[in-house]
């Protein structure tokens, strides 16, 4: 076997490592429903490893004292780094198209139940046990800090992945102008909605569901259902 077939069969074989194999490995963890090789992915990879054992050829016509495992490592560098780049790319786009029709279904169904929607800053209040009256407990939250809290990885450490970012929300049931009167309605509330508590939107007061705040999806599905056990009429906030 020539100098040359070698170095093409170890450039060859490299490429196809790195375009296959982290794809195998994500086959191990994920379900059957994902669908990692397409026949459009395993042609193209297949030339691309080729076009890789012509380069290695190349390279390594000068080289005479190069052992196969340096042929291999030096063949593995690129096409790794280009099929690295390519997967999180391509991962990237179906992440992007499945929120797209995620955010598609989630404003028809909002349509449909005519759950309606506005966005403010909030502070959150809570009462004085001692005399009735209440007291800030939180500042403002500006919604990058909000985004972070309510994030599908929220309090799980480190977050490798890509991931969209989703703004938080949470359910107004009621709203009123009067302090006292908010609290007096959440007493009331807390028979259907236990965690029901009362924050500031401008010179209003609203009585939410839930202090923590959700994605968009989780908030709808909690004001509908709360609409149709407890017959109110509450509607999302988006938190700023």
């Amino acid at each position: 076997m020539s100098k040359n077939v070698v170095n093409f069969s170890v450039g060859f074989f490299a490429s196809v490592c790195a375009v296959f194999v982290p794809r195998m490995m994500s086959m191990l963890s994920n379900s059957e429903q994902v669908r990692h090789f397409d026949n459009d992915y395993i042609v193209v990879g297949l030339v691309f490893a080729l076009i890789i054992g012509v380069i290695t050829v190349i390279f390594e016509q000068s080289k005479n004292n190069k052992t196969a495992a340096e042929t291999f490592m030096t063949a593995l560098g690129i096409p790794a780094l280009l099929a690295g780049t390519l997967n999180t790319g391509m991962a990237g786009n179906e992440l992007h198209k499945s929120a797209t029709t995620t955010n598609k279904l989630i404003e028809s169904m909002q349509q449909q139940s005519g759950i309606q929607e506005e966005a403010a800053e909030i502070i959150f209040l809570q009462a004085d046990p001692a005399n009735g009256s209440s007291h800030f407990d939180f500042q403002l939250i500006p919604s990058a800090h909000a985004e972070e809290e309510t994030g599908p990885d929220s309090g799980d450490g480190l977050n490798l992945g890509i991931r969209v970012e989703q703004k938080p929300y949470v359910v107004v049931l009621e709203t009123t102008g009067d302090r006292a009167e908010a609290f007096n309605k959440v007493a009331e509330l807390r028979k259907v909605a236990p965690l029901a508590t009362v924050v500031q939107s401008d010179k209003s007061y609203l009585v939410i569901d839930n202090p923590q705040k959700r994605e968009k999806s989780d908030a709808l599905l909690a004001a509908i259902q709360l609409r149709k056990s407890a017959h109110l009429n509450p509607r999302l906030l988006q938190v700023k």
